[in-house]
């Protein structure tokens, strides 16, 4: 119990990698991480949730280890690749927490397969009004392009600073990494949160939500959205600026744990 595990999904367009740790019961933690990352950011969570429950971590198609899609790349469409990966793992019923983009996935994936959600979590909602999504799309849809000199190294590694990864060299070339990897679906994924109409999503969900951020998330001057779509929403907030699994990873730990004891189905 509490072994990292790694291996793929087969999908109709490709292979999903995934991250598994197992732990007690047979319903799974499924966690979606943030453009362009990938489940790594999720592996100290999965390990401080081991001793209560199992977990698995997907790279979303494009990043990480996974197949890259070709064409245009919607949410509904990721949703659909991370269902598929889920039936080939013989996931029925499981909790759900996305971060940032993953968590515009999560509300597709509960949209599309509500039966098979329990609860909902969403670390720094990406809940924004038309103005809002506007405004963060001239800033986040392309953080940077390739460049033949190699100067988008320093804009990439700058870029990654600005939103927290500068906590450690560890962190920064992890994510440095994740994100030239993920460069080519980066600005397709990035689009695609700005065309979502994520209030009436999160309206929509009908099981148990949690709504998670940093006071230092590049999203928390929005994070007001999203309580107000959601007032029955149990709130937690811990640190790490964008990357609080990697940062704050207790305090993740701590309110996952709370929010999923109190979201867990009553037998019979």
């Amino acid at each position: 119990m509490g072994r990292l595990r790694y291996g793929y999904a087969d999908t109709n367009d490709g292979q999903v990698h995934y991250r598994r740790v197992d732990g007690p019961g047979d319903r799974p933690l499924v966690l979606l991480h943030q453009t362009a990352s990938s489940g790594a950011m999720f592996e100290l969570v999965m390990a401080g949730l081991a001793p209560e429950r199992p977990s698995i971590a997907f790279d979303t198609p494009g990043f990480g280890n996974s197949f890259v899609p070709a064409g245009a790349v919607s949410l509904d469409y990721l949703a659909g690749c991370l269902v598929e990966a889920l039936d080939a793992l013989g996931v029925d019923r499981f909790d759900l927490c996305g971060h940032h983009t993953g968590g515009c996935i999560a509300l597709e994936i509960a949209a599309r397969v509500p039966g098979r959600v329990n609860s909902l979590g969403l670390i720094g909602p990406v809940v924004a009004s038309p103005a809002e999504r506007d405004a963060f799309r001239a800033t986040f849809t392309t953080p940077f392009t390739l460049a033949a000199d190699g100067s988008h190294l320093k804009v990439a590694w700058d870029y990654l600073a600005s939103i927290g990864a500068d906590s450690s060299p560890q962190l920064h070339q992890r994510e440095l990494i994740d994100h030239l990897r993920g460069s080519e679906t980066m600005p397709k994924a990035f689009a695609a949160v700005w065309d979502q109409d994520t209030s009436a999503r999160l309206a929509a969900v009908t099981v148990p939500v949690l709504l998670m951020i940093a006071n230092d998330d590049a999203l928390y001057p929005i994070f007001h959205n999203a309580t107000a779509a959601r007032p029955d929403a149990t709130v937690s907030i811990v640190d790490g600026m964008d990357f609080q699994p990697d940062r704050d990873p207790a305090g993740v730990v701590a309110g996952l744990s709370q929010f999923l004891a109190m979201a867990a189905p009553t037998a019979g």
